[in-house]
């Protein structure tokens, strides 16, 4: 190489992955960027799968509690009528906007990303064998944890 990237897909073992310090030279060495490409695709999927254990234990839990509490009062038992507080429907909305649900899905929304972004520069590379050992897996990562399709329909995709 001549300092310039290549841009068609091609299979050399030399490569500069992400960063200046991940370079490839010999089988072995891509053979072991494969492999970590491989697990950072499986976390990826493990943290999506996460996201969707979650939000499916947490529609449970808001489900079971709506049946089980009385309309004449709040989530606190408070008979007390909210129309007397000016700013009780601020607190509402701020206390669903920062619920510790929220800020955890956010959490890992954040991670997810940052995942998604960095499989897809390492796919930019345009080695065929890092795309390989993405596709494969982000296909084993999906197989573990997520799945079926049916699910998926619970969980919003950051890409």
């Amino acid at each position: 190489m001549t300092g310039m990237m290549d841009m068609v897909v091609h299979f050399s073992e030399r490569e500069i992955i992400l960063f200046s310090f991940w370079k490839t030279g010999t089988l072995s060495g891509m053979a072991v960027s494969m492999l970590i490409t491989f697990l950072l695709c499986i976390l990826y999927e493990a943290v999506k799968g996460f996201r969707l254990f979650l939000a499916y234990c947490h529609l449970k839990e808001s489900r079971a509690s709506n049946r089980s509490s009385s309309p004449l009062t709040d989530s606190r038992g408070d008979l007390a009528s909210q129309d007397s507080l000016p700013f009780a429907p601020i607190l509402q909305i701020a206390g669903r906007v920062f619920s510790g649900f929220r800020l955890v899905q956010a959490a890992l929304f954040g991670v997810q990303s940052l995942l998604a972004y960095v499989l897809m520069l390492i796919v930019m590379t345009f080695n065929g064998n890092l795309i390989l050992s993405v596709v494969l897996g982000e296909s084993v990562g999906y197989l573990l944890f997520t799945g079926t399709p049916f699910l998926d329909a619970y969980v919003l995709d950051c890409c």
